[in-house]
């Protein structure tokens, strides 16, 4: 088995006003080469950063701590970083936003050249053969070089950027949201397009979303993440079928399912700040089952095999 990610007590803050707010609070992770893992949770708590910080792209004012090591190179050490030779080589990132992603004065041909060029000094011949090729791979056909992006529907955009990903021959692929800003009727077609890609291509596939139902017909593995931890991590079916945190359950129950009627029922209470260190369980104030043992940070608890969960009533499990 070779691991192609593996975080160890990995955080990622940044100082706004004098204060520092810790977007990851310590992640423990470890990604199989090969595997597509969903990172799933409500906005703001630290899935894009985590996408960042695989991908080489944190901000240079950006904090770290702990360590990340891809295949055997460690890029975050403590405060030290080092992506030389790591970005558009061994990472590619497929951003949420394609239409502000893409620049409008580049046809797509252009964005291939530029972006072979500055990984593998490629040709302008060259880049629009390999062009060619991957768009084909993403059901997009050569007439699509001479557009510019604001000339393409927002599916196609998409499939634009999956491409340009593609095209670095990258090992490890992150989609950070890859169906928010397209139709309804076309998120399923991305996520089996990117399911069937990288089983096709072999890649390890990291998903950054809050879709649970979408993705999770793609995944090998779930993570929950909240207020910048991992919660409950695990394969897909176990995760699903056997929630063993209840904000893994209490986000099953506000998905709504194709074809089935059920009442939807939201999460009371706001996620703590992050500016703050916290003693006690980060989802204490809003969950339904605390005891006096969560006002002390609970251990992560082994489920079984591959499961594990951030909670002192994984066990027993009483939402269940």
């Amino acid at each position: 088995m070779v691991l192609a990610i593996i975080m160890e007590n990995l955080k990622v803050g940044y100082i706004i006003e004098d204060e520092v707010f810790w977007a990851i609070k310590g992640v423990d992770l470890v990604v199989e080469e090969g595997t597509t893992l969903c990172i799933i949770g409500e906005s703001g708590c630290g899935k894009s950063t985590l996408a960042s910080a695989i991908t080489g792209i944190l901000p240079p004012y950006a904090l770290t701590d702990g360590k990340l090591k891809l295949f055997d190179r460690i890029v975050i050490n403590g405060q030290l970083r080092n992506y030389n030779n790591v970005r558009g080589k061994i990472t590619a990132y497929i951003p949420q936003n394609p239409g502000t992603s893409l620049n409008p004065f580049l046809t797509v041909e252009e964005h291939f050249y530029y972006v072979l060029r500055s990984n593998f000094k490629s040709s302008r011949d060259f880049s629009k053969k390999i062009a060619i090729e991957i768009l084909s791979k993403v059901n997009l056909n050569s007439s699509v070089l001479e557009k510019y992006p604001h000339e393409l529907s927002g599916g196609m955009q998409q499939r634009v950027v999956i491409a340009l990903a593609l095209a670095t021959n990258a090992q490890i692929l992150v989609a950070d949201e890859p169906t928010s800003f397209i139709d309804a009727h076309l998120r399923l077609q991305i996520i089996e397009l990117l399911g069937k890609l990288q089983k096709e291509l072999k890649k390890t596939l990291i998903v950054i979303t809050h879709d649970l139902l979408t993705t999770s017909t793609i995944c090998d593995y779930i993570a929950i993440m909240y207020a910048g931890k991992i919660m409950e991590i695990g394969p897909r079916e176990k995760v699903l079928r056997n929630p063993r945190h209840p904000y893994t359950k209490m986000l099953l129950e506000t998905t709504p399912i194709l074809g089935v009627k059920k009442q939807l029922k939201p999460i009371p209470g706001e996620p703590p700040s992050l500016s703050k260190e916290y003693q006690a369980c980060l989802f204490l104030d809003r969950c339904p089952y605390k005891n006096r043992e969560c006002y002390s940070d609970p251990q992560v608890q082994v489920i079984e095999n591959s499961h594990f969960s951030k909670c002192w009533k994984a066990r027993e499990a009483p939402w269940l």
